[in-house]
């Protein structure tokens, strides 16, 4: 019940524009002892289900511009299979080290 109801505070947070990804990947593995390549996956379904969303609202509302959503689908799905690549090559403790790195990048 109460991963239920940190999930709902992050998907909340997530609506209103916070950085919730990080706060995810951090819950999973800090607080639940998630292997960091398997919290990231279910940050990435987490992240897609809330774009999904995102599209099903503003889709009506002719919002969407179709040719660069076309050209970031390409290029982030080639970066996806890259990221994973290149994070096999990384031991678990070094690929938590960058991600934390990238975390305070981000934050300021």
């Amino acid at each position: 019940m109460l991963d239920s109801i940190i999930i709902f505070i992050i998907a909340a947070l997530s609506g209103l524009g916070v950085g919730s990804g990080g706060l995810l990947v951090i819950y999973l593995t800090l607080i639940k002892n998630t292997p960091q390549l398997a919290a990231q996956g279910a940050n990435l379904i987490f992240f897609i289900l809330a774009s999904l969303s995102s599209l099903l609202f503003n889709l009506p509302k002719r919002r969407i511009p179709f040719g660069a959503v076309a050209v970031m689908t390409v290029l982030g799905i080639a970066g996806s299979f890259a990221g994973t690549y290149f994070a096999s090559l990384l031991s678990p403790y070094v690929l938590r080290k960058i991600f934390g790195f990238m975390l305070v990048l981000s934050g300021l």
